[in-house]
């Protein structure tokens, strides 16, 4: 298995290697969006029966439509990787709802108010 992932590895990086200079081409067209920018591609690779990977295509777009269980886990591990990748993490809508509600709660709370309840308090 791992001789067959290992031909894999060398398959992608042969095929990102081609298109190289057309990538960095396109990047220097938009100088802008050199760092902050991503993309994804699919790569179909046939296995034979002696083992032996073959690339079939390259896609610029693959297909995130899911069919299947199968399909639908695969492709949403893919996107969080991808996501990951890039540095876009999953958002807490609980730690988010609770920052909401303390910045409402302290608006308000007139400073009149906080400062009367203070003084209560220590007396």
């Amino acid at each position: 298995m791992n001789l067959l992932w290992s031909w894999m590895y060398d398959i992608i990086i042969k095929a990102v290697l081609c298109v190289d200079p057309h990538i960095t081409a396109a990047l220097k067209k938009m100088p802008n969006v050199k760092n902050n920018c991503f993309d994804l591609y699919g790569f179909d690779i046939l296995i034979d029966e002696n083992m032996k990977p073959w690339l079939l295509e390259v896609n610029l777009s693959p297909s995130l439509a899911t069919d299947s269980p199968l399909d639908y886990t695969i492709k949403s591990n893919l996107l969080t990787d991808t996501l990951n990748l890039v540095g876009i993490w999953k958002f807490d809508w609980r730690r988010d709802n609770l920052t909401k509600m303390k910045n409402r709660f302290r608006a308000t709370m007139k400073p009149s108010t906080i400062q009367k309840r203070s003084s209560s308090n220590t007396k």
